[in-house]
């Protein structure tokens, strides 16, 4: 165990820190640690500390200090570690994403990072991170930023590109996405899989799986009656089906990169699309608020979230080794996609650093997929950091979700105006 500091940005969100704060208490390794948790939102600060309570209240052996921050100067100061998990300018600027994409004619499943809803997104966010990396080069210049906030590739590219912060970035979704497909091929753990997967966050590929060594793709190919009758899967097996090859994350993310699914409501109705983003997460912020101030069952401890950030930090603390998937920089680890972009793969951790999986080179069809969202997504950063609408507008016009001329411009300068204040 080493004595760190650990800073987290968002740390008043009623959805995340129930997920992720067990992990560090039920965790030896922790003991002595400094937690900060830093919002701005000063009511939510102290529900979430009062959570915090009642965790170390199950186990009283951990010596773990949690502090609450409102400033973002005083909170980074001699981190370590940053952990940023925001939602930039709350529920209803995400809201919004969707009712601008709405309104030109177009349509977003989650709106993470492509589509209209995603770029407004991009334009909001990259802009508050490169703020924050920029006070950690004074305050923490050696801290890595550790992120779990969507858009995820353009946040992680952006700390990368225009800060001299390291950073990496996390997403459960495709080993969660993996693990709903075990019943398919009969796998009961982790211990009995292993598998190969690679793109860019939300845009991934399984491009090996094994189950025990055999082949599980194959099961699952001639099982197909099962695979499609899992929920959220129908959208997922109709392009591995067409393509040849398995997204990673299940329908309402490999949709989303998919025009020929998403682009009119006669095809989303077809291809029965029901998910509404704008009443979905009003009702999962509510209800995420509400559970906040539940008594705690003593099993929150035993079980781990599923989420590799603390066991990261404890890797690279010198606390063993990680294997697990990471969004990082490219340092040849997809050959075909450009060097310096953010992709997710396979990664080695330890105390000696963050060394990717060499996974070889995208099949020529799925990079004709992932190379685009790779440059899009870059584009709408770029555009963000420079207020450049062009660079806006030529990439909505060409994304396949918007993949329209009409009222670009127009659109364009709604995006450029909401977010760039």
């Amino acid at each position: 165990m080493i004595i760190i500091k650990i800073t987290i940005i968002g740390g008043g969100s009623y959805a995340w820190m129930p997920a992720i704060l067990p992990d560090l208490v039920r965790n030896d390794f922790f003991n002595g640690c400094g937690i900060c948790l830093m919002d701005i939102n000063s009511e939510a600060l102290s529900q979430i500390l009062a959570y915090t309570q009642k965790l170390l209240a199950l186990r009283p052996e951990s010596q773990i200090r949690f502090t609450t921050s409102t400033n973002l100067d005083e909170s980074l100061d001699g981190a370590d570690f940053v952990i940023v998990s925001v939602s930039q300018a709350g529920l209803a600027a995400e809201i919004e994403d969707h009712v601008i994409a709405r309104k030109y004619g177009h349509y977003n499943y989650k709106g993470s990072e492509v589509g209209i809803a995603g770029a407004s997104r991009t334009l909001r966010h990259v802009r508050e991170t490169v703020r924050i990396a920029r006070i950690m080069e004074k305050q923490c210049p050696n801290a890595m930023f550790l992120n779990v906030s969507n858009p995820l590739t353009a946040i992680t590219r952006s700390v990368d590109k225009y800060t001299n912060i390291k950073a990496v970035g996390f997403c459960h979704g495709i080993k969660n996405h993996l693990q709903l497909l075990f019943p398919v091929f009969g796998a009961e753990s982790w211990a009995e899989v292993d598998f190969n997967a690679g793109g860019v966050d939300h845009c991934s590929w399984l491009l090996d799986v094994r189950y025990k060594g055999q082949d599980a793709l194959q099961v699952m190919r001639e099982r197909k009656e099962l695979f499609t009758s899992i929920e959220n899967q129908r959208l997922r097996f109709l392009i591995w089906e067409t393509i040849g090859y398995l997204p990673a994350l299940s329908d309402e993310h490999c949709a989303e990169f998919f025009g020929q699914i998403m682009d009119t409501e006669e095809r989303r109705k077809y291809y029965g699309v029901t998910y509404d983003r704008i009443e979905e997460r009003r009702n999962a912020v509510a209800s995420a608020k509400q559970n906040i101030g539940r008594e705690l069952s003593p099993d929150v401890l035993k079980h781990g979230s599923g989420e590799c950030i603390m066991p990261l930090i404890q890797a690279l603390g010198g606390g063993g080794p990680l294997a697990d998937i990471l969004n990082y920089r490219n340092v040849g680890q997809i050959a075909n996609l450009p060097l310096e972009s953010v992709v997710e793969t396979k990664c080695l951790v330890d105390a000696t650093g963050i060394h990717p999986v060499i996974m070889g080179e995208l099949p020529p069809i799925l990079e004709s997929i992932v190379r685009p969202v790779v440059i899009r997504e870059e584009l709408y950063m770029e555009a963000a950091i420079e207020e450049n609408a062009a660079k806006l507008k030529c990439a909505l016009a060409t994304d396949p979700l918007v993949n329209e001329f009409r009222n670009i411009d127009e659109l364009c300068e709604e995006l450029m105006r909401y977010n760039i204040k």
